[in-house]
């Protein structure tokens, strides 16, 4: 299933990223990739959340991340 993911990353990157290196983009796919399988089983094990809510607190809290701003 990771894999399966990585790949769809991967096309979707290489669509919109023509100009970046194939390999920037793999690894850039199966970094994303891991996010995501990582938090779907972390929801799935440890939240009592929905799938909605748990995403998009983690989307928030990524984002806050990305941009040095967790607090």
């Amino acid at each position: 299933m990771k894999k399966e993911l990585e790949q769809i990353i991967l096309h979707s990157l290489a669509k919109n990223y023509q100009n970046q290196s194939d390999d920037k983009l793999r690894v850039l796919a199966t970094i994303l990739s891991w996010m995501i399988y990582g938090a779907s089983l972390d929801w799935k094990e440890n939240s009592s959340k929905s799938s909605e809510e748990y995403l998009e607190e983690t989307s928030l809290s990524i984002r806050q991340l990305l941009k040095n701003e967790i607090s």
